[in-house]
């Protein structure tokens, strides 16, 4: 839900919302909120969070945060706060009312998202106990937290693309990596280097993350450190996979494709690094708005160069480097997807579509992204008529994507 009685700001915040895959429901008020987040419980389909403007007639943000967590059928909703008035104490005061979150504004749209990542990756019994409330953690300021930690990271990941993003994310994080492809040769390295942290996939090829962590943290593992913190990356956001990941014994979650702050802000539960508080000057969302927003936000969808050096802390080289990768490697990805649809094997298509899907989420391929997404969904569900459809669609889609990294000026690294 989000609560804002400026029109322009709901109507930002709610496309930038549907293009996670998030459900949003939008009003202009605290009463009209209440009200529809009642109605939510009596149909049993709750309101996972809001998001709460604080400067509002009538009822104004901390005044609706009252009121929801003063009503039992409502204190298990996640509330972010977003205020322009930014002071001194308010993160004690807004953690007091019951806010899990707050932004001051302007607030960048991939701090919102790592906000809500983080607080949404939270177990529901986890909502009950006490904890700190997530504040803006700019790049700037995560460049380099854990330089002084020593630590040294494995991360294990199939797909080329993701590789390299995760591995360019880290360094600038300022820890050392190392990569493997499959949860076998994970094993491997973790039984011939002291690692202090796994970053693992949950589905690859050979022997998947779930596996892998099953078996090191067997107590007949040979590995020497079977309670190494095990942090799960994973595309899939179905309810309960969490819940899955860590049963199988890892220790954290984070949603692919990986944002630095939602990243940073789950490291440093495990390699002691402290993040900080600021409230620095960003990109307004209310400025996002231009008169020729609807060719824009099209040409975004094929392509976001912004949001792409964003989740690389702004490293053109390493987008560069990425982007040149995504594009050699990309041609043998659909070549594979293409002969598993024209043979009829909706299952081997629908687990490259979602290799394919991945990369083109940490390119900031919107438009590639969803229809690869729809491929893997019609695998899975053995629908060789909607593969064949959309085939066609994603050789089009990639042939956009591709010729707009390649030629458009914006585009330039």
């Amino acid at each position: 839900m989000i609560v804002d009685d400026n029109a322009t700001n709901l109507d930002i915040l709610n496309a930038r919302m549907e293009s996670w895959d998030m459900r949003v429901f939008a009003v202009s008020g605290g009463p009209a909120a209440l009200e529809a987040l009642k109605r939510a419980c009596d149909e049993n389909d709750p309101f996972r969070v809001a998001v709460i403007d604080m400067q509002m007639p009538g009822m104004d943000g901390g005044e609706l945060g009252r009121a929801v967590k003063s009503d039992e059928r409502l204190k298990e909703t996640r509330m972010v706060l977003l205020t322009s008035l930014g002071a001194r104490g308010d993160s004690r005061r807004f953690k007091e009312i019951g806010f899990d979150a707050y932004l001051t504004k302007p607030a960048r749209p991939f701090e919102l998202k790592a906000v809500l990542s983080g607080i949404l990756s939270t177990r529901a019994k986890e909502s009950r106990e006490p904890r700190g409330i997530t504040t803006r953690h700019t790049v700037r300021e995560i460049r380099n937290l854990f330089a002084d930690q020593g630590a040294r990271i494995l991360l294990a990941e199939d797909n080329i693309t993701n590789q390299q993003v995760a591995l360019g994310i880290l360094k600038k994080l300022g820890l050392r990596a190392d990569a493997v492809a499959d949860g076998r040769e994970a094993l491997e390295a973790l039984r011939a280097i002291p690692y202090d942290l796994v970053l693992m996939d949950v589905q690859m090829p050979e022997m998947d993350g779930m596996e892998a962590t099953r078996q090191i943290r067997n107590p007949q593992s040979p590995i020497p450190n079977r309670n190494i913190p095990i942090i799960a990356m994973t595309a899939h956001t179905m309810p309960g996979d969490r819940e899955k990941c860590l049963k199988a014994g890892m220790n954290g979650y984070v949603a692919k494709p990986i944002d630095p702050l939602a990243l940073a802000n789950e490291l440093e539960k495990w390699i002691g690094k402290e993040m900080p508080e600021t409230q620095g000057a960003a990109l307004s969302l209310e400025a996002e708005k231009a008169p020729d927003e609807a060719d824009e936000t099209a040409a975004l969808r094929i392509f976001d160069r912004r949001a792409l050096l964003e989740r690389l802390m702004d490293d053109e080289d390493l987008a560069e480097t990425i982007v040149a990768g995504f594009l050699d490697d990309m041609p043998k990805q659909m070549t594979a997807l293409r002969s598993f649809v024209e043979n009829g094997r909706a299952r081997q298509a629908g687990g490259q579509a979602h290799k394919i899907k991945g990369a083109a989420g940490n390119v900031t391929a919107l438009a590639f992204q969803e229809t690869a997404y729809d491929m893997e969904r019609a695998g899975k569900d053995g629908d060789m008529a909607a593969l064949r459809r959309l085939m066609p669609e994603l050789d089009q889609k990639f042939l956009q994507l591709r010729a707009r990294m390649e030629t458009d000026e914006t585009c330039d690294f």
